[in-house]
């Protein structure tokens, strides 16, 4: 599958969808007050931070008890800790302060209001920013799992995220929601061609050869995971809930050896080798 599946229709009604988004919240905004949509603005902000670092601690310090589980581990904590701190600031912040309404001088409804729907405007920017490195990131992904297959006969939900994706990169807001992800370029740029490899058997080949890949590969918990029927299966069939599930797969993760490989793998390197054009076929086509 190539080139964009984008519509400037889809776009339009992206953009219109994010329009009546921030329409709601700035309404919602005045009509909470300044103090309520402040406090929900921070809580916002503030639970994502803390949850992060929370995650990066838990990861950490389960990682060198329970090596294979950190990973895991500093997701659950880092969203369970996102979860409270947001649910506790939004109850907290609707029970102490009034809203717009409350307020019984109209000069002060007016400033209450206004400064409540400017926050409104930053929480649905917040949102409208973090959805457009969600669309862009889901997009990647699925364009990963695709493979060569027509666009016609994917999945509908693979298709609609492809859609949505190209739809939202065209033209001039493309170029805006390039400049506003978070995510840097190289990160997707690094996704698709790592989903180009399944479906290219000379760069999987040469990725393969790598040396840094093939220590990985010669590894003994990756020579027992690789032999492993279920694995091969569920890698055969895509099955990747199946993979994660297996016994064999988290044996490996939880290896120190392999894990420190895995680490000092230079994955840029080792897809730019993949790709590239070896030197004796460079030669081999100039020859008459």
């Amino acid at each position: 599958m190539s080139g964009s599946h984008g519509s400037p229709l889809w776009q339009g009604a992206l953009i219109f969808a994010a329009f009546l988004f921030l329409i709601w919240e700035v309404w919602g905004g005045w009509r909470r007050g300044v103090i309520r949509s402040g406090v929900n603005f921070l809580a916002f902000v503030l639970s994502g931070i803390l949850g992060l670092l929370a995650g990066q601690a838990t990861a950490f310090v389960t990682g060198k008890i329970f090596p294979g589980y950190g990973s895991l581990a500093g997701i659950f904590v880092g969203s369970v800790v996102t979860l409270v701190v947001l649910m506790l600031a939004l109850l907290l912040g609707a029970v102490l302060f009034k809203r717009t309404g409350q307020q019984s001088s109209g000069t002060i409804r007016l400033l209450y209001g206004g400064g409540g729907a400017f926050f409104g405007l930053l929480t649905g920017l917040l949102f409208l920013w973090g959805g457009v490195t969600a669309i862009r990131a889901l997009g990647a992904l699925a364009n990963t799992t695709v493979g060569n297959r027509p666009y016609s006969e994917l999945p509908f939900p693979a298709q609609t995220i492809i859609k949505l994706k190209d739809s939202l990169e065209l033209g001039q807001t493309g170029r805006v929601a390039e400049s506003v992800d978070v995510v840097s370029p190289g990160i997707y740029e690094m996704i698709q061609r790592i989903g180009k490899l399944s479906s290219d058997q000379t760069a999987m080949a040469r990725f393969l050869d790598y040396p840094g890949v093939q220590e990985i590969v010669q590894h003994p918990a990756m020579a027992a995971l690789m032999q492993d029927p279920g694995v091969v299966r569920d890698a055969g069939n895509r099955n990747f809930l199946g993979l994660i599930q297996s016994r064999a797969l988290l044996d490996a993760v939880r290896d120190p050896s392999l894990q420190k490989k895995l680490a000092d793998l230079d994955l840029q390197k080792a897809l730019d080798y993949a790709f590239s054009v070896p030197q004796d076929s460079q030669s081999s086509e100039k020859k008459p």
